[in-house]
């Protein structure tokens, strides 16, 4: 086996959408003559899915040294804080006047987490130098691979990769300084910064992975003439099976089956909005004159009270069904038992793919998605796992849920092992084969 080091704050037990680049690689890399030594830092201000750390293979070599004091320490005094307040509340009896907002809270500018160029994880940079060398000395480790977001532990490692002349493979699994939406956020001086310090690492980088064709064609554009076109390359997320708990076929009530249920899986966010959603499925069902017992839009993760009262405004309140947040390993059959799974992509996101796309393509269960972008739309068609309409037809929103409605109704069914070999192209093995290629082509075969 050959060596990689895989930079990852993202790793088990944190259970966040960026945990699964290094979790798959983890797991699948081995396949293809790559072991990879995992350097990860304190899971400390993170969510956390204890259960993933069981799908990390045992015989890996693991590091958690990417991790200062001070990251842990600020953590740990904000965790107090917020005992000592609660303990404090639940102990009073007496009702108290509301507390003051304090000067810092009432201050804050609005997005201020985009007013530096890097993360909270920049305050680990001297400890990440630290682990780094100290792994390349341990190891025979011939490719340097940064999984980011976050962005901080690309400065150790393109500092590394100059002092011992060792490729780097810098994997953005979102753009970075050419997300328009996100640097508008950004004052003058950080984008300028931010983007002194990506051309400074493209000219350091043996590679240069984006996780969509669209985010590359744009990073070559941008770096034309800078860069060299072939540095740049597209590996798309990926979905894992194997990461998903063993369960039995979700089996639905007769009441439950009798619906048609329309699945959108997570919680709506910037740059994500529902109501484009709200207003085709509404026409849909005033089209086809249906009611709640015929139909309903299904959202497990919930709706704020702004796009609650959205969904009102539409008349779908009767129509809802909001279910709590399903832990990931759990999904797959509350995915699999929807008549329809929803994807939503706005214009501002033309170069990024939701991560939720691959689990629904694990599921294999029809998808309708009201999408912007274009690679996404293709890729959903290519394989046959549904339709993909332009985000503000709503006519023709309406009419891919009636269609959908349609075939639900005759009960249309395919072969399982079919549908399985169809979504391959995007399964966490092929995603891994690809990467091995790129570390074979930086390390000369």
């Amino acid at each position: 086996m050959r060596r990689s080091l895989l930079i990852s704050p993202y790793f088990p037990p944190v259970g966040v959408s960026g945990t699964k680049r290094a979790l798959h690689l983890s797991r699948h890399l081995s396949q293809f003559g790559w072991s990879p030594t995992i350097l990860t830092g304190a899971a400390v201000g993170e969510p956390i899915d204890e259960s993933l750390v069981e799908c990390v293979p045992a015989e890996l070599t693991i590091s958690r040294r990417y991790s200062g004091r001070l990251r842990p320490w600020l953590q740990a005094r904000k965790d107090r804080k917020r005992r000592q307040k609660k303990v404090k509340v639940n102990g009073s009896n007496s009702v108290s006047k509301p507390r003051t907002a304090s000067l810092w809270s009432r201050l804050k500018p609005k997005n201020s987490q985009y007013w530096l160029p890097f993360d909270r994880y920049w305050l680990d940079t001297g400890a990440g130098y630290q682990a780094i060398k100290s792994l390349i000395e341990q190891h025979s480790i011939e490719v340097i691979h940064v999984s980011a977001d976050p962005w901080a532990p690309l400065v150790a490692a393109e500092r590394i990769s100059r002092q011992f002349n060792i490729p780097l493979v810098v994997d953005f699994r979102d753009p970075w300084s050419v997300h328009e939406g996100k640097m508008a956020l950004r004052p003058k001086l950080t984008q300028w910064l931010l983007k002194r310090f990506e051309t400074k690492l493209f000219k350091q980088a043996s590679a240069i992975i984006l996780n969509t064709e669209t985010a590359r064609d744009v990073y070559v554009e941008a770096y034309q003439g800078r860069i060299p076109n072939q540095r740049f390359y597209a590996v798309r997320n990926a979905f894992d099976r194997g990461l998903f708990r063993s369960s039995i076929e979700p089996q639905p009530s007769p009441e439950s089956s009798a619906i048609f249920t329309a699945l959108y899986f997570g919680r709506f966010r910037a740059f994500v909005s529902p109501e484009v959603l709200f207003k085709g499925f509404a026409l849909f069902i005033a089209e086809r004159n249906l009611d709640p017992s015929e139909a309903r839009l299904q959202v497990a993760g919930g709706l704020s009270d702004d796009h609650q009262s959205l969904a009102d405004r539409y008349g779908l309140k009767e129509y809802l069904y909001l279910t709590p947040p399903i832990p990931f390993r759990d999904c797959l059959p509350t995915l699999q038992a929807a008549s329809a799974l929803i994807l939503v992509i706005e214009p501002e996101c033309f170069m990024q793919i939701p991560g939720k796309l691959y689990d629904y393509f694990a599921a294999a269960r029809p998808i309708i998605a009201l999408s912007a972008n274009q690679e996404a739309n293709r890729m959903i068609t290519e394989v046959g796992m549904g339709v993909a309409v332009d985000h503000l037809d709503f006519n023709a929103i309406a009419q891919s849920f009636s269609d959908c409605y349609d075939r639900w109704r005759e009960d249309d069914q395919q072969d399982a092992e079919q549908r399985a070999l169809q979504v391959e192209p995007y399964s966490a093995r092929t995603q891994a084969g690809k990467i091995a290629d790129i570390y074979n082509a930086v390390c000369g075969g």
